[in-house]
């Protein structure tokens, strides 16, 4: 098998605006053409993002809610549990003021996530939270877009590595394309790292190459650089 290639999708596949262009789609149909097998791996719900897979050009294989649940040969693959009632419960009570529920928890089932408030510093946010779901067991991740609290050892690289458990072969490398915290994991798992010039210190410190452009044109640079050359 050639290489797989997994991709973050807000704000690595999608523009400042959340939005995937044509252009974006063309680098993707290239890489399948090719023979990569190309996987969506994001922290977004797994209904979400097996309709990109459906709709998109891609191989079919997801990574949701930061490695906790996969899609493969449409059967979802869920790797751990949490108490989301509680969970939501204690935010609510206990950091109401720096979170809001988020509609797609209805649709989780290992990682669940909040929205920080307007005006509120997501570091704050993200400190407080760790404060309090720390006490609980619970990990914390802010992925730009979303606050995500989940079981420890939850993360992308867990749900890639459960990717080529399925496979049951090895691809020739793996790539991991992302832009936040959540992406470090299946750094991790990688061969090859990269990230659009959009990414926080901490990320562009542990990739292997910093596009020099941010977002979705940050992703074409990287897929055309190393992979459609």
């Amino acid at each position: 098998m050639k290489a797989a290639v997994f991709i973050d999708v807000d704000w690595t596949l999608t523009d400042f605006n959340r939005k995937i262009g044509s252009r974006v789609v063309g680098v993707l149909e290239r890489l399948v053409e090719k023979g990569f097998l190309v996987s969506f791996a994001s922290a977004t719900a797994f209904p979400i993002v097996y309709g990109l897979a459906r709709y998109l050009p891609s191989s079919g294989v997801v990574v949701a809610e930061n490695g906790g649940v996969v899609g493969f040969e449409n059967a979802l693959h869920v790797l751990g549990n949490i108490d989301k009632e509680r969970v939501i419960r204690v935010a609510m009570e206990e950091l109401g003021c720096c979170l809001e529920d988020s509609w797609q928890n209805m649709y989780r089932h290992v990682d669940v996530a909040f929205v920080v408030k307007r005006g509120v510093d997501p570091s704050v946010a993200v400190s407080r939270a760790r404060s309090v779901f720390g006490g609980l067991g619970y990990e914390v991740m802010y992925s730009g877009v979303a606050l995500h609290v989940h079981p420890p050892g939850i993360n992308k690289g867990f749900g890639v590595r459960k990717v080529l458990e399925l496979l049951g072969k090895s691809p020739e490398r793996i790539i991991a394309i992302g832009d936040s915290e959540v992406d470090l994991g299946m750094f991790e798992v990688a061969d090859f790292s990269a990230c659009p010039s959009h990414a926080p210190e901490e990320v562009k410190k542990r990739a292997d190459y910093v596009a020099s452009k941010p977002y979705s044109e940050g992703f074409i640079e990287i897929a055309e650089k190393f992979l459609l050359s």
